[in-house]
This record gives C-alpha cells, sequence and structure tokens, in this order.
C-alpha cells in the first residue's frame, strides 16, 4: 500500500514541530563537529549526521505513548500513533532516501510488501534531508512516500527553520587605506639578476 499522504500529514501534524526540531539541532550538533575537524569522504559526514540524529530522535521520542521507537543493528524507525512508520534518510537526486538495497530497505520501500510485526496498512515514508552544497545549511526536509525508486509525493516538514546564512560583523573602514608602489621596470631587472 502506497502510503497516503493526507493521513500521513494528519498523524504527523502534532508531531511535525519535534521533528523539525531533533532535525536541526542534530545538524547545529554535526557543525560544532566540524569546528574541530573536517572529513575526506562525503559518506562520513551523512553517517555522522545519521548517528547524531538517530541518538537525539530516541532521546526525544522514547517514552511517548504515541510513538513506538524501533531500534534495530544499523538503523532506527519510529511508529507513530501505530499508522505511520518513518525512517530519516540523506535525499538523493530523485528526492528519495539514498541507500544500499539491502533485504530491510527492500522491505521498507516496496509499498507491496508487508514488514514482519507490525500491520499491513501502516504508511511507510521516510523524512528526507538534503544538505546545502556547501554542507553548512539543511536546504530541504521533505517527508516523502516512494515506490521503490520513485518519489511518489512530498512535503515539506514544517518547523523553525535555521537562517540560510551566518551573518558576519561588518568591517569598519582602515583608517589610512594601503599603500600600492607599482614597481619601475628597472625594478624588475635588478631582482632577474
Amino acid at each position: 500500500m502506497i502510503a497516503a499522504m493526507e493521513d500521513v500529514k494528519d498523524v504527523l501534524a502534532d508531531f511535525a514541530p519535534r521533528l523539525r526540531s531533533v532535525m536541526d539541532t542534530s545538524w547545529n550538533e554535526l557543525q560544532d563537529v566540524f569546528k574541530v575537524r573536517r572529513f575526506m569522504y562525503p559518506r562520513t559526514n551523512a553517517n555522522m549526521y545519521f548517528d547524531i540524529l538517530a541518538q537525539n530522535a530516541i532521546a526525544e521520542f522514547d517514552g511517548d505513548e504515541h510513538i513506538r521507537v524501533l531500534a534495530k543493528k544499523t538503523t532506527v524507525q519510529f511508529l507513530f500513533n501505530d499508522r505511520v512508520l518513518l525512517r530519516f534518510k540523506k535525499g538523493n537526486a530523485k528526492g528519495i532516501g539514498s541507500n544500499i538495497e539491502t533485504q530491510p530497505v527492500l522491505d521498507f520501500i516496496d509499498p507491496q510488501l508487508s514488514i514482519p510485526g507490525l500491520l499491513p496498512d501502516i504508511h511507510r515514508v521516510e523524512i528526507c534531508y538534503q544538505p546545502n552544497v556547501l554542507g553548512t545549511q539543511l536546504q530541504e526536509i521533505d517527508v516523502v512516500a516512494r515506490d521503490r525508486t520513485k518519489r511518489v509525493w512530498a512535503y515539506p516538514l514544517e518547523g523553525k527553520k535555521l537562517p540560510d546564512a551566518i551573518p558576519l560583523p561588518q568591517r569598519s573602514p582602515d583608517d589610512t587605506p594601503p599603500t600600492v608602489l607599482p614597481k619601475t621596470r628597472k625594478q624588475d631587472i635588478e631582482e632577474q639578476e
């Protein structure tokens, strides 16, 4: 069953600010790591963000009577009101979660398959994020329904959005502008000798 957007929106409406807050807080924590260290491989950044995000989301939602935290060996999913199952993913160029097609991934992204232990009419969605080109801000955060490798529908996850740019302090003008003295032809010849 492909998730119905209106049903998903209805279920997640009360949780959207908390979901967005967890994502933004986690992104800020990742940026704090970058103040100390940069990494060579983009997958490292994505893995670190997912780890921070997973820990923060579990801390936020564990114990909420309307949410079941389904922590697994390599991922975590959240079941809201026994109706919407979601996972967090970095979005790819198609706007769906970027992942290697393991059997658990195939079970999640194929709307015809049921997930063991859950009712068959659960709406499965991803919250996909896209960082900006510099990797300094979250450019997009969307709730996405997919049918295997196709994006069926999406809507933006509402909440407090981080600023697009970090304001830089105003620089005061120099009292005396630098003086540039052009070299003469004679100086160029003397330097070559």
